[in-house]
């Protein structure tokens, strides 16, 4: 793969807070390392590229990408490439990860399940109590899984183990309610986040699911949504939320103040093609899954 562009957005003479950094098209990409662009070898013979990626997680430089039926782990700090759940997945979408485990919403087996980060299948839950968990993610000072269900309109809280603590909201239009909500997110504080699609906003709630506030609305105009598909938030507590019909992210303040949009539709990089998840790391570092076009496009908030 060719050295990326330096792209930079917003434009100088602006000062710059967002930049792009790389894209992930396969096991045998050259030039994927978190934190630069270097050269890595993954140790397989064929490169496995992505078919129809929809999720994405990152922690401690593994990259975990939910595709056809399958995970893909990338691990960069190793140079390592692995597949997880082949034997298990059906359909899997929403992923999360913490420390050495991973949690996949497989929305046609209608349940999470938990893998280890060398692929040993450890457990699986919300059989019977969820239909589909399109959004999955991790709070881990409070030791919790979030899962959306885009069909039941209700996001469920569970402990690691797969315990079941609370739900909340119903099928609506009004403040803490849902019309098939997709991609989930946490803050430091323990704040969930979830895209409330046909809404067309994001909702967001306390650690106990008490509503708080929404923002956006349908529309075409910068701050507003047509196709809202994930959410997530960097260190600095900005809100970045993935739009399938722009092609883009935009970045918010917890206000609901638009304050950046980065990304439109199309091949070259920093465009996409139905993106369908948004992640940040622990080092302020954006995966977004532009799914059409086959790859995961890497950029990097600039802080202060």
């Amino acid at each position: 793969m060719e050295k990326p562009p330096e792209m930079v957005w917003p434009l100088p003479p602006e000062k710059p807070r967002i930049k792009f950094v790389n894209i992930i098209l396969g096991s045998a990409d050259a030039n994927i390392k978190i934190g630069k662009l270097k050269s890595v070898l993954f140790g397989v013979e064929a490169d496995t590229r992505f078919i129809k990626p929809f999720g994405v997680a990152v922690t401690d430089q593994t990259v975990y990408v939910t595709d056809v039926g399958a995970v893909l782990e990338f691990d960069l700090k190793n140079a390592s490439f692995r597949v997880i759940g082949s034997s298990e997945l059906a359909v899997p979408a929403g992923i999360a990860a913490t420390g050495d485990r991973v949690y996949v919403g497989d929305v046609a087996r209608k349940m999470v399940f938990v893998y280890s980060k060398e692929g040993k299948r450890l457990l699986e839950f919300g059989k019977g109590e969820l239909e589909v968990p399109a959004g999955v993610a991790i709070d881990e000072q409070r030791k919790r899984v979030i899962v959306s269900d885009a069909r039941k309109h209700e996001v469920f809280i569970y402990g690691l183990d797969g315990r079941l603590l609370s739900k909340f909201g119903r099928r609506g239009t009004g403040p803490g309610e849902f019309n098939f909500p997709y991609g989930v997110a946490v803050d430091r504080q323990g704040r969930i986040y979830v895209v409330d699609s046909m809404n067309f906003r994001v909702e967001i709630f306390d650690e106990k699911g008490g509503f708080l506030k929404s923002i956006g609305k349908v529309g075409t105009s910068p701050g507003t949504f047509a196709r809202p598909k994930g959410v997530a938030v960097d260190s600095e507590g900005h809100i970045y939320v993935l739009d399938a019909a722009f092609g883009n992210f935009q970045i918010f303040d917890f206000e609901g103040n638009t304050l950046l949009a980065v990304g439109n539709t199309g091949t070259g990089p920093a465009e996409f093609m139905l993106p369908s998840s948004i992640y940040i790391d622990e080092n302020d570092e954006i995966y977004v899954v532009d799914q059409i076009n086959r790859r995961v496009q890497i950029f990097q908030y600039l802080k202060e």
